[in-house]
């Protein structure tokens, strides 16, 4: 056993993989657009447009310090360097709780669909929690064996998801959609509430774009870090945020400008689509494609959630033994183990308690979504404090000023929308529940601040030098 994760173990792609399976292109653009539309009505292209620009800034950020520090910890050692170790901890604390979250709620979907589609067409009745269970062993599988051959599943799933989405995309675009090709769903007139409707959709429109900045956690195993690291998530951000909006256009115009209401009460709107504007032969291959990007999504959490934890655990935040990889493998199994019983746990319970779809999933969606929006408000705002205190003589007052000021008010907006006006069950539980989780990990950071001492010397180390040490 060690503590060290094995170099140059993931290439380029590999990176830009890790991003993508989050973001979960095929998975995001099946359950969530139709989502949005209940608040946002036929105008969910815009909310796409808006939230893409926000990631753009958002990007700037994490790349500017991808650029100067290479740690797994990510977010973890980025805000313990511009906002010191109580935030720091706290920073580490709303990642671990998106990318936990995120996980069992992915693996609730691709099982319940799963067990559906069994059920359907071949007429054998599996229940969805053994799905889990098998999903859950074969990624801590691939998770013990390397995140190499992780990243390559991704890869592969990510590429075909895609093109089966794409060919319901590009069967609506060619036949003008239900009403022909209009740019009115680009403004706010499809919104039933107006602005309010677009801002409070933005909420959800971000659950398919959080993701793009977790290549940084795999930068201590990418090949030349400070470049693929940026390249990676520049890439994913531009990319699929290109995708999202080309996607929920077809969608769109597929109901027609004037028809977000029946947008919004289509619970799988892509089916929909696929059976209306190609075939019943296309609708199997969509559900299919569902099932392989939330089991594809569910990799890369886990991948990322482990290493936040190895991360922390190597720096003795959490117990130490979370901090120690494999001896053959060079891969965080003790964290991995962690996770994947964690997972099981989460998933179990709330597919039991609530329904694994669709209150399950919401549910968990949610709670995951208001931590990570926190965590790129205090990202920007600590590059600002990291640059201004380690990097004076490099400060830009757009890069390092008015860029992470932007991103963070834009990040601000689906916050604010979450809290008022007050939710109603059981969205208001989420929410109590997501601000206590902040609060007891304030305090944590607090309670734990001598012990992240370590880190942020590692830190000062790394940023003080011509950048060849690596924590």
């Amino acid at each position: 056993m060690s503590n060290n994760l094995k170099k140059n173990a993931i290439s380029l792609p590999g990176a830009i993989a890790m991003s993508i399976a989050i973001m979960a292109p095929a998975a995001g653009m099946m359950f969530v657009p139709q989502v949005v539309a209940q608040y946002a009505g036929s105008s969910v292209p815009l909310v796409y447009f808006i939230a893409l620009i926000g990631s753009l800034f958002v990007a700037n950020t994490i790349v500017q310090f991808a650029k100067r520090i290479t740690h797994a910890g990510s977010f973890f050692a980025y805000n313990s360097a511009g906002l010191g170790q109580t935030m720091g901890f706290l920073s580490g604390w709303l990642l671990m709780s998106g990318y936990f979250v995120f996980y069992p709620q992915n693996i609730l979907v691709a099982s319940f669909f799963s067990s559906q589609i069994i059920t359907q067409h071949l007429g054998i009745n599996i229940h969805w929690s053994l799905f889990s269970i098998f999903f859950i062993v074969i990624i801590w599988y691939l998770s013990t064996r390397g995140i190499s051959s992780s990243m390559k599943a991704d890869l592969y799933f990510v590429g075909a998801e895609m093109l089966i989405i794409l060919i319901v995309v590009f069967a609506i675009v060619l036949q003008g959609g239900a009403d022909g090709h209009t740019f009115e769903v680009m403004t706010a007139k499809g919104s039933p509430s107006g602005w309010s409707g677009i801002f409070f959709g933005m909420i959800f429109a971000m659950m398919t774009f959080m993701g793009f900045e977790s290549a940084a956690t795999v930068a201590e195993e990418t090949s030349d870090p400070k470049k693929n690291i940026p390249r990676a998530i520049w890439g994913s951000v531009v990319g699929m945020g290109l995708f999202y909006i080309i996607v929920t256009y077809s969608m769109s115009i597929g109901f027609g400008s004037q028809n977000g209401d029946e947008f919004a009460k289509s619970i799988l709107a892509m089916d929909y689509l696929a059976s209306t504007y190609v075939g019943d032969w296309l609708r199997i291959a969509v559900a299919i494609a569902g099932i392989v990007s939330a089991f594809a999504i569910s990799l890369a959490l886990n991948n990322a959630a482990v290493r936040v934890i190895y991360t922390m655990g190597r720096e003795k935040v959490f117990p130490s033994k979370l901090g120690i990889t494999h001896k053959k493998y060079a891969t965080p199994v003790h964290a991995i183990n962690a996770v994947g019983i964690l997972t099981t746990i989460i998933a179990l319970l709330m597919g039991f308690i609530f329904g694994p779809y669709p209150v399950g999933y919401g549910m968990l969606g949610s709670f995951g979504t208001l931590p990570i929006l926190l965590l790129y408000v205090l990202a920007s705002i600590s590059l600002i404090m990291f640059i201004r205190k380690n990097h004076r003589d490099e400060f830009s007052l757009w890069s390092h000023g008015i860029a992470p000021i932007i991103g963070a008010l834009v990040m601000l907006l689906p916050i604010y929308g979450s809290i008022f006006p007050f939710p109603s069950w059981p969205y208001n539980l989420v929410l109590t529940l997501v601000l206590v989780y902040i609060l007891v990990g304030f305090i944590l950071g607090l309670v734990l601040k001598r012990k992240t001492q370590n880190l942020v010397q590692d830190v000062n180390k790394i940023i003080s030098s011509d950048g060849s040490e690596k924590l």
